[in-house]
């Protein structure tokens, strides 16, 4: 009988590059689905004729900093399949629902709509990044990339769908479906089990068990403590809240909210008052250029983050300070004309909150993997409420920027000059 050959030198390796790439692909194709499905139910319901901006934006980010806050609480109590399934149900209930609310509907029932919509979407990363836990910073990489380049599509597909195919905005739920099938598929069929669930690891591999072991808590944050049901449910919550107010606050939300609220304040409040570029036939092709620059910055940064990272996260939060300012400057002075400039500094203001965004959630998970008695789902799925915060602030603050700007006598020369 011929002897059992031991497994080929590299087979861990291949293994794990082939694991990292379903992880990566996975995280991308749940990132890029969770930014375009809101936005799609968003622009079908027109809210923005029956109510003001302010008033849609808080329709739209209310109920999402309410989940950010609660169910962050519950996901160590529910299986994880019950997630994706719930959120394919409420999706479609949402789009049957907006399909056949015409924009004349009354506006209370568009508002739930929206409502839904809001919370479908905060459910959706608040379970997604709690799942960074299982996956580690390969999954991060692969979620803060198919987000951004969600967000790319996003700033120009209104142009797309109107200008290029002569579509309205509401012909767009059709691809809601499509982006159901790519999130479902991406979480129940591309993606891995967990490092910690997989028993076979180490034969696949061709490692030892030990070593197994040893490198388990780097690809997950999860421990026994964490995973076990005997830690009551108000004592859990009670250790959550400490662990919430306490050094994630200072360590992530605080930092998250801010650079959200600045970079928010820049990139929405700026391009409608600007100057006008003769290179630009009209506002809405501008818009969109300026919208998808923004997203590149944005997309090479959250794609490259954790290979260059930064050591120096402070500087970067000051460069994109000074970039904001510059451009807020540049609007508000009118100082240039020049594409260029305009283009190349909204780049730059997506590519530093880009970066500092993935800095704050590495450092999340960091912190997590020197303190395996923190519950690390619910500190990674309640870090998002910052973001949607500062959008908050950061949005309201720029309608506000914008409309003094535009209401000024010398108006005269800017996009919102000749935009009804």
């Amino acid at each position: 009988m011929p002897a059992v050959k031991p497994p080929a030198r590299g087979s861990g390796s291949i293994f794990t590059a082939g694991r990292d790439l379903r992880t990566f692909t996975a995280f991308g194709i749940l990132g890029f689905a969770n930014t375009l499905l809101p936005y799609i139910i968003f622009s079908s319901l027109y809210l923005i004729v029956p109510f003001s901006l302010p008033v849609v934006l808080l329709i739209e980010l209310l109920p999402a900093i309410a989940v950010k806050l609660l169910v962050p609480h519950i996901l160590h109590y529910t299986p994880h399949w019950v997630w994706p399934a719930l959120l394919s149900i409420c999706w479609i209930l949402a789009t049957i629902a907006a399909n056949a609310a015409p924009p004349n509907v009354i506006a209370p029932v568009r508002t739930l709509i929206a409502i839904l919509a809001s919370a479908n979407t905060a459910v959706a990363e608040v379970f997604f990044l709690s799942q960074l836990s299982n996956y580690g910073k390969t999954a991060l990489a692969g979620w803060g990339t198919g987000s951004a380049a969600g967000g790319a599509l996003h700033a120009v597909l209104p142009t797309i769908l109107t200008i290029h195919m002569g579509l309205m905005m509401r012909n767009a739920t059709r691809y809601v479906y499509y982006l159901l099938v790519a999130m479902v598929s991406a979480y129940f069929l591309v993606l891995p089990p967990p490092m910690l669930d997989t028993m076979a690891v180490n034969e696949l591999a061709g490692e030892e068990e030990d070593t197994i072991e040893m490198e388990s808590p780097k690809s997950s944050l999860l421990t026994a403590e964490n995973r076990s049901p005997t830690i009551g449910f108000r004592e859990r919550i009670h250790r959550n809240i400490q662990l919430m107010s306490g050094k994630l606050l200072r360590l992530c939300i605080d930092p998250l909210l801010l650079v959200t609220a600045v970079q928010a304040l820049a990139s929405t409040g700026t391009p409608r008052a600007s100057r006008k570029l003769r290179s630009f036939s009209g506002y809405q092709s501008f818009s969109a250029t300026y919208g998808l620059a923004f997203k590149i910055g944005d997309v090479i940064a959250r794609s490259t983050a954790l290979l260059f990272r930064s050591r120096r996260p402070r500087l970067i939060f000051a460069l994109l300070v000074v970039c904001c300012l510059v451009a807020i400057l540049n609007t508000s002075l009118m100082l240039s004309a020049n594409k260029y400039v305009v283009l190349g500094l909204i780049t730059s203001i997506g590519w530093l909150s880009g970066m500092m965004y993935m800095h704050i959630y590495n450092a999340a998970m960091e912190y997590l993997s020197r303190n395996p008695d923190d519950d690390a789902e619910f500190a990674l799925g309640s870090i998002g409420v910052g973001e949607t915060v500062g959008m908050l602030i950061g949005s309201l603050a720029a309608v506000t920027f914008e409309s003094q700007l535009c209401g000024l006598a010398s108006q005269k020369g800017r996009w919102c000059s000749n935009i009804t």
